[in-house]
């Protein structure tokens, strides 16, 4: 095997340019692939990254899974393609250029996938595949299925040895995907979720055995789901042991007789089994010439169920067609496609009374007319999900396909194809786009060529995105042009799913990078880069000339706020919108059309759950209530929120005067703490970090077992410590404990840092011996035993704002004086915080290694399982689980749906023909449906959605007094009031509205706002009440914009 080329670059020295050993590898490789180790587990990830794979087909599709599998970092991968490049590769393949024409296809692909990630072994294959050359590997892959013969001969191979074995195709608008990985294949989690977990709050000592949990935590079982069982008091019994559960109701289920166990006295917590589950494949030669098992087929669109029995016809004639002619049908060559029905049909006529009753002619017949061309789109959806059939066949991990996978999209084809789509029309012309001429023909092609689009992030999905519309050629016309955004910088954690970025481009800006990256797969692509954000302070920037100019927005943003404010936009200039999301194996697609579909802002998920403040304060039950904690409130707490508050009072005059009355004495304890009787020297951050420890490990728990003790009931007489409430245990600090260590360690820099006592935030050179001397010196500190605070009132109502109840007014009061007096005056005081903003990403700083001390030695405390560093990572910085194959697989459907935005000959498309998408390739889950219609509203004798807006434009001069008589003749309309954002400037009940009716509205509205006219604004958003010419209220009327420019 030809081994690859060395490209020598010169690497961020972040990333590649020194190789770290040890526990800094191990870091460097958990930073560089922690999202994907969120959404998949580090196991999964090493199985992955141990597997030897072969890829047969690196036209696009082959392209598409071979770039998923380098970023996920697979140890092997072998390339397999002795045909040579043609230009309409070009149309999905994206490491090809044109001067690769005529070369070795899977030679020429390999320098770029190799520069992608030096750490998979790559090779080019492109002798015979015999048996023995097969059996080299883990995993076989069939994207490119020449022959029925091949696919066959290839498949008994890997069947007969227990060689897990895909094959996939995406001829068209039509895909497949066939997987066989052998009679027994057993799967340890079958979907890849977290276990379930609850805290019990009763079990019945019956021939049933009843188990409930606590109020308001639904169990989320099934029936024959698996629990263990632990921390039963009274019940030992059912300690440490597997229960199969009878699922009662969403509070409790039956695990079989507790009769002859002890008396339930309370507590008790369970956790789901994942149980292994059995796949039991079939040979291809099972299936061709057999009847139909429609068990083993998986479909995405059920409004399209009755193709189903259609498809493997279709397949099994498309690959004896191309085996035959060694081609695939033309393009709309009705020949060609006649004798692929043909062929249909005699196979299933040799089924005799298996056969199904009718082959649909018309059906297969469009879809051999379009597929001789491949589009980008199929193969980065396909190319998604095919990767991610190898990931489960190296894991064993997710419910693999079972065993065909259909898919057609012939939805983006004119509703007229019969008409404008002929051979000369889609006849290829030796261009880079003559795949999607095959389908599309050559004039709708050229319309995609010219479309100016907005991409809004350059992440994941913008990166893919953009690749995908460079192979479409969108921007690459005369008018076409392409607007990227994003705000960001490239990282190392970047790296392994967003793919239009490599070692050397960290630290650069995504958008630019990105721009550049594609203009490299197609130089006549139109990109301009912006790093600025969408907001409503950049409208300046993005102004209605802006708006106007587009011919579509593509959302590819990670937070709901920019998605609302995009969408709005979209409604207000009447564009559509092409929105989606991911989360681990999970993604989403929704279309939002103009007058056809509501818009992403028309429904919402419900916001996520907040945790009490008492949990978080005193009662937590598990290590994300610590970890949540330990970010929020001793992190932020220390380390930014105090730091504010002293560079608040030090640098904005009259500062205490602006704190509200409730934050008041905590501002100024604040002050007191970390202003007047502040550390100023290195030894007293050490013993800062210590009495912290102290404060925090050992008198909070002694405190609230003062409060509560161990057999304290409430009013009604139930144990206070039951249920999910977890009696804490007072630490004693030990300097040979790695986690108290560690806390001591990080506390000390980061305290010196934020006070100004050292000058760097970052981990020092000497850092070893720095280590030691904490350790020494906080070992010699003699800390104050525990002293009750009586009465101290400590919060259990899960409702309260407040962890413990303050003193009364008047103690406040009194100690609130006592501390102004000693604060310095701001004017004479030099002295500045170091603020901190949390960074999860870098090693240097000692931010993870405090909040994941500091949360595990509060699990430590309370009895709850402590987290290694990168779990503690994923979980306070929020991370995102993402994944590369579900990021390519959603692109690829929102991209189909672009198609169909522009297929607006000789009508626009109907909302039955457009798709809103979910998946969860770890089930696997394909669904699609039909997007949501906007509510129709009415006012009058008028209907109207949310895309329809009163405009008034023509009129800059016009006063309060036409505006209301315009609103009657125009539309039968009294004014009663009117205002612009929280602002009234009219009313008819008002005194002053006699005075204002003959001003100028353009003079009127800022000076009632307050707010003057900004040099791009053009016009103002109205709200008004009204009632028709009757007096009767018109409750519901559309937007109202008033444009004075």
């Amino acid at each position: 095997m030809q081994e690859p080329p060395r490209k020598k670059q010169k690497l961020n020295d972040e990333a590649m340019a020194s190789k770290p050993s040890g526990s800094e590898q191990d870091l460097h490789y958990d930073n560089m692939y922690s999202r994907l180790i969120h959404a998949i587990g580090k196991d999964t990830l090493k199985r992955l990254q141990s597997a030897k794979v072969l890829i047969v087909g690196l036209k696009g599709l082959g392209a598409e899974v071979a770039k998923n599998l380098v970023l996920m970092g697979v140890a092997s991968l072998t390339l397999h393609d002795p045909e040579p490049v043609h230009i309409s590769d070009l149309s999905s393949q994206f490491f090809l250029t044109e001067s690769d024409v005529g070369k070795n296809r899977a030679q020429a692909s390999l320098a770029k996938l190799t520069e992608m990630n030096e750490r998979v072994d790559m090779s080019v294959y492109n002798d015979a595949l015999t048996e023995d050359v097969i059996k080299r590997f883990t995993v076989v892959c069939l994207a490119e299925v020449r022959s029925v013969d091949e696919m066959l001969r290839v498949n008994n191979i890997c069947h007969q040895n227990n060689l897990c074995f895909i094959a996939g195709g995406a001829p068209g608008l039509f895909g497949f995907i066939f997987v066989d990985f052998g009679s027994a294949f057993t799967v340890t989690d079958a979907d890849g979720e977290p276990p379930k977990t609850a805290y019990l709050a009763n079990v019945t000592k019956d021939e049933h055995g009843i188990v409930t949990v606590v109020d308001g935590s639904r169990h989320d079982l099934e029936d024959g789901d698996v629990v263990r069982i632990t921390e039963v008091q009274g019940m030992t019994e059912l300690n440490g042991r597997e229960f199969k559960v009878t699922v009662k109701g969403p509070f409790d289920f039956s695990i079989g007789s507790t009769a002859s166990f002890s008396d339930y006295v309370k507590g008790g917590y369970i956790e789901q089994v994942k149980q292994p589950k059995t796949f039991s494949f079939l040979p291809l030669s099972d299936f061709l010439g057999k009847k139909l098992n429609m068990e083993k087929i998986l479909l995405s669109d059920y409004s399209k169920f009755d193709r189903m029995e259609q498809y493997p016809f279709f397949v099994e004639a498309f690959l004896k067609f191309q085996q035959k002619h060694g081609r695939r049908p033309r393009p709309q060559n009705a020949a060609d496609a006649a004798e692929v029905v043909a062929i249909a049909q005699e196979a299933n006529k040799a089924l005799g009374a298996d056969a199904i009753e009718k082959i649909n002619d018309q059906l297969l017949s469009t879809l051999a007319k379009t597929s001789s061309g491949d589009i980008s789109p199929m193969a980065a959806f396909f190319g998604g999900v095919i990767a991610q059939e190898i990931i489960k066949a190296t894991s064993a991990k997710y419910s693999p396909v079972n065993q065909w996978f259909f898919f057609d999209a012939l939805e983006c084809l004119p509703a007229d194809a019969d008409q404008v789509l002929n051979e000369a029309e889609c006849a290829p012309r030796n261009s880079r786009y003559d795949g999607q001429i095959a389908l599309f023909g050559n004039t709708f092609s050229e319309k995609i060529l010219n479309l100016r689009y907005f991409l809004v992030g350059a992440g994941a999905i913008g990166c893919e995105m953009l690749k995908n519309w460079a192979m479409m050629g969108m921007g690459c016309g005369p008018e076409g042009h392409i607007d990227v955004t994003d705000m960001d910088s490239i990282e190392i954690s970047n790296l392994n799913r967003q793919f239009l970025y490599r070692p050397w481009d960290i630290g650069q800006q995504k958008s630019t990078t990105a721009a550049k990256a594609v203009q490299k797969m197609n130089p006549a692509m139109k990109v301009k880069s912006w790093n600025v954000k969408v907001a409503p302070d950049t409208e300046a920037v993005f102004n209605n000339a802006f708006w106007d100019n587009l011919s579509g927005v593509c959302n590819a943003l990670d937070n709901v706020q920019a998605r609302l404010y995009v969408d709005s936009r979209c409604v207000f200039y009447g564009k559509s919108l092409l929105e989606s999301g991911t989360l681990g194996t999970k993604g989403n697609v929704q279309v939002v059309v103009p007058y056809v579909t509501e818009s992403y802002g028309s429904s919402r998920d419900p916001p996520p759950k907040e945790t009490p403040v008492c949990l978080l304060h005193s009662f937590p039950n598990n290590i994300e209530h610590c970890l949540q904690w330990a970010r929020e409130e001793a992190f932020e707490g220390h380390f930014v929120k105090d730091c504010d508050i002293v560079n608040n009072y030090l640098t904005k005059p009259g500062y205490l005067d602006t704190v509200a009355p409730t934050l008041k004495m905590s501002t100024l304890e604040t002050l007191e703490r970390c202003l007047t009787k502040r550390e100023r020297t290195w030894d007293e951050c050490i013993a800062w970090a210590r009495m912290e420890f102290e404060k925090r490990y050992s008198y909070a728990p002694q405190q609230l077992l003062y409060n509560f003790p161990l057999d304290y009931v409430d009013s009604n007489g139930t144990p206070f410590w039951s249920g999910a409430k977890r009696p804490p245990k007072p630490v004693q600090f030990s300097v040979h404990d790695e986690t108290h260590a560690e806390f001591m360690l990080s506390a000390t820099f980061l305290r010196a840092y934020t006070l100004n006592i050292i000058s760097s935030e970052f981990k020092p050179e000497d850092l070893a011996q720095k280590r030691a001397e904490i350790l020494q010196k906080a070992a010699a500190i003699t800390v104050p035993p525990f002293v009750p605070q009586k009465g101290l009132k400590i919060n259990t109502d899960e409702k309260a704002k407040e962890a413990v109840e303050r003193n009364s007014a008047d103690d406040e009061d009194a100690k609130a004086d006592a501390i102004i007096a000693t604060l310095p005056n701001p004017a004479d005081e030099p002295f500045r915080c170091n603020p901190l903003k949390f960074e999860k990403d870098d090693d240097n700083n000692f931010h993870i290694d405090f909040v994941a001390a500091a949360s595990n030695l509060r699990a430590t405390c309370y009895g709850i399982p402590t987290a290694d560093r990168l779990k503690s990572k994923l979980i306070a910085g929020k991370i995102v689980p993402a994944i590369v194959t579900t990021t390519a697989a959603v692109t690829g459907l929102v991209c189909l749906e672009l198609y169909k935005l522009f297929q607006n000959k000789p009508a626009p498309k109907k909302i039955e023909e457009y798709r809103n998408s979910f998946i969860n390739l770890a089930l696997p889950i394909f669904q699609q449906s039909e997007p949501i219609a906007p509510p129709k509203r009415k006012y009058l004798d008028k209907e109207f959605t949310l895309w329809d807006r009163i405009n008034i434009k023509g009129h800059p001069d016009m006063t309060l007094q036409q505006f209301l008589d315009w609103f009657k003749s125009e539309h039968s309309i009294d004014i009663e009031s009117l205002g612009v954002g929280m602002a009234l400037v009219y009313g008819s009940w008002m005194g002053s509205a006699k005075e204002r009716l003959p001003k100028k509205l353009v003079d009127l509205i800022p000076v009632v706002t307050k707010q003057p006219i900004g040099e791009h604004q053009s016009h103002w958003m109205l709200e008004v009440t009204a009632s028709d010419l009757n007096g009767e209220e018109i409750p519901d009327l559309p937007d109202i914009a008033f444009f004075f420019k």
